[in-house]
């Protein structure tokens, strides 16, 4: 246990301070910049909108004149001219309703009262045109169109109207342009003076800005060591492995703990929890009260602490942590204390806590695996059932998996990728020796083989992997090459008892000693084993189904192993997935006894193909893509336009299973995969054709064997 010193320090710009300096400038601002600046900018755009309004009213003089002289214009040439009245009309209209708006408006001044008064005069002139209704011609026969009493009453008032408009439209446009220079000069003024409260606004503005630079930078150089230690201390946090966390003397936890503490415990109230409510519901009573009088004699000046190290009762103790769902988890935690000074005075106790499960159970698992390193007899009396030849290509393979598998346990891995990698690598040789385990009947192998397979699937739903969480599948590794081994010594011990081979007789023993060389089982050897397996599969899932192996005796020597291993697979996949209950089946109209088929047969040069049919239920391609959307292979608009080859290779990819609960047969995703891994390395292809409730087939083409390889193989 060791103590943990720190210096405190105060800063001397407090952030009050800081706030109300900000605010004084933030309102001094507003009050000589913004506010003004507002009102400036309002009455700019009051006076461009009259001045835009001015402009347009300037146009009407002129249109009156043009309206005027178009009406004498077609009197004199007797045409029609309702339309030049009318336009007329509207220009009067338009400055009848313009004036009171021109009024209204504030730099208007006398310009407006004297338009006033000249529109009155141009309006009466106007008046009796605006209200011309009528036609003001009439036909003769001698002499054609002529003005009538209207029509030269008309002519009258245009003449009167023109000679008026002579003297005050001029004088009505010359009120306007007026009015509008003073609008200009008026908006020019407010554009200066708005121009010059905008620099100096620009230049508060700098002044406030540098002032705040300057607090802030003064600030941040008193807190630089402060900021600096604060991450320091949250990364440590957040990576640690340990459960790090304060205790004040009132026993209180503080805010700041390890993010690995929520996993620890499963729970997240940390902040202000006494340490003895942390503890309450995990030891016993005794032990609880024993760990409080402990952590309170830390808090006294005249504790040693190495002595009263020695006496931790939390040093190595069994908890029981509540992991949901009714289920409480049995760990192991290791706790540390050191005292905290800051400025020699003790103000908190650094508590560390450790997860050393793994350490305890492994250490169990141990022993427990060297006392039962010897089985009973009767349990590996089953193996004489088998036949030598095969059970020596059996013990050879799944030898050199367990190798295999060890060599893949030692690798070095850091990164979770790796860690991925080496459970899916890990997948396919336990899952091959646990399907020819259950073909020749081996319930011993294949429980412990599966056992390990579970492993495996837990390691592949943790969210975080390390190297530690591999050292229980090195238990049970060691535990299936025990048995291995004692299933040799068992075949050694029975070497005088002779086995009739397929090729010659031979025993056991004389093949695992080196007078054979296994190199795959025979053709019929592989059928009595695949029809073995399949009556125990068929009876464990309450189906009833018949094998027809063909071919097999063309299988070339290189190649007896992996048709083996393919064989075992499809047939387990297809009993579990593919053959109907003997019930569905009746009532689907087809017999109910389902029906495997595996051929074996060469193509010429082109090597060979393997065929694996059922006659069972097909495949459900809308389930495929549910369960690729669900494990997030694909997504919901890619599961709308896949293309039929692509969802079926789902299938073949690793843990991809439609079963939602794993059995022994099935659910862990294996099966195909291995299929697929065993055809490509050899570089083969791999076809598939299905129909929905009447079969599903897959075609295996691999690549031609030479004599010379085939030899040297056998």
């Amino acid at each position: 246990m060791n103590e943990i010193r720190s210096k405190s320090r105060l800063p001397l710009l407090t952030p009050g301070r800081l706030v109300v300096l900000v605010v004084a400038l933030g309102v001094g601002f507003i009050a000589t910049v913004l506010v003004p600046g507002l009102q400036l900018a309002g009455d700019l755009v009051e006076r461009i909108a009259a001045l835009k309004f001015v402009g347009e009213t300037q146009h009407y003089p002129a249109l009156i004149r043009a309206s005027l002289d178009s009406i004498r214009d077609r009197l004199g040439s007797h045409s029609y001219l309702q339309d030049a009245v009318t336009q007329l009309h509207d220009a009067a209209l338009q400055l009848d309703t313009a004036l009171p708006v021109l009024n209204a408006m504030r730099p208007a001044g006398t310009h407006a009262a004297r338009l006033s008064r000249l529109w009155e005069s141009e309006r009466s002139a106007l008046k009796p045109l605006l209200g011309f209704q009528g036609v003001p011609y009439e036909d003769h026969e001698s002499t054609g169109p002529e003005l009538n009493d209207s029509g030269r009453q008309l002519e009258r008032d245009v003449t009167v109207a023109i000679r008026i408009t002579r003297h005050a439209l001029p004088s009505i446009e010359a009120e306007l342009a007026a009015m509008g220079n003073e609008l200009k000069s008026s908006s020019a003024q407010s554009a200066t003076r708005l121009r010059w409260v905008l620099v100096a606004g620009l230049a508060m503005a700098a002044v406030l800005g540098l002032v705040v630079t300057l607090l802030l930078l003064a600030r941040k150089r008193q807190d630089a060591v402060l900021r600096d230690a604060r991450q320091q201390t949250v990364d440590i946090l957040r990576t640690v492995k340990d459960g790090l966390f304060l205790i004040d003397e009132k026993m209180v936890i503080g805010s700041a703990y390890s993010n690995s503490l929520e996993a620890m415990f499963q729970r997240r109230d940390f902040a202000g929890l006494p340490f003895e409510s942390l503890l309450k519901d995990l030891v016993a009573e005794k032990t609880l009260t024993t760990a409080v009088k402990y952590v309170r004699i830390l808090w006294s000046e005249r504790t040693n602490q190495k002595l009263v190290a020695s006496i931790n009762p939390l040093g190595e103790v069994e908890v029981h942590i509540d992991a949901g769902r009714g289920k409480v988890e049995t760990r192991y935690l290791q706790f540390e204390f050191h005292r905290v000074r800051v400025d020699g005075k003790i103000t908190h106790v650094l508590v560390a806590v450790s997860d050393v499960s793994a350490r305890v159970d492994l250490a169990r698992q141990l022993q427990a695996a060297q006392s039962q390193s010897q089985f009973q007899v009767d349990t590996l009396l089953g193996i004489l059932h088998i036949e030598p030849a095969q059970l020596a290509s059996f013990l050879t393979d799944s030898t050199a998996a367990m190798e295999s598998i060890n060599a893949i346990l030692r690798e070095p891995a850091r990164e979770e990728r790796a860690f991925r990698n080496k459970i899916e690598t890990l997948f396919r040789p336990v899952h091959a020796v646990k399907g020819e385990a259950a073909a020749l009947g081996l319930t011993s192998i294949e429980s412990r083989a599966h056992a390990f397979e579970e492993g495996l699937n837990a390691l592949r739903d943790k969210p975080g992997l390390s190297g530690d969480d591999f050292l229980p599948l090195v238990i049970q590794l060691d535990d299936l090459l025990i048995h291995l081994h004692s299933i040799d010594e068992l075949v050694s011990r029975v070497s005088q008892l002779q086995f009739e081979s397929v090729d010659a007789a031979h025993t056991v023993s004389d093949v695992l000693s080196g007078g054979l060389q296994p190199r795959g089982i025979l053709p019929s050897d592989l059928t009595m084993m695949l029809q073995q397996l399949v009556d125990r599969v068929a009876a464990d899932n309450h189906k009833e189904a018949r094998l027809l192996c063909l071919g097999f005796e063309t299988v070339p020597v290189a190649y007896r192993r992996m048709v083996k291993d393919i064989s075992i697979q499809a047939v387990r996949n297809a009993l579990v997935h593919g053959i109907e209950t003997p019930a569905n089946r009746l009532a689907a109209g087809k017999p109910q006894e389902g029906r495997l088929r595996l051929e074996f047969q060469p193509i010429g040069e082109k090597g060979y193909k393997f065929t694996l049919e059922d006659d069972g239920r097909g495949l459900a391609t809308e389930r495929i893509k549910a369960i690729g959307v669900a494990r997030g292979l694909i997504t919901a608009d890619q599961a709308a336009t896949l293309p039929l080859k692509q969802v079926y290779s789902l299938l073949f990819q690793s843990g991809f299973s439609t079963l939602t609960q794993a059995t022994t047969d099935a659910g862990r995703g294996v099966g195909l995969n291995v299929i697929a891994e065993l055809v490509l390395e050899v570089g083969g292809r791999i076809g598939l054709a299905t129909l929905a409730g009447q079969y599903t087939r897959f075609s295996l083409t691999l690549p031609a064997v030479t004599l010379a390889e085939d030899a040297l193989m056998a």
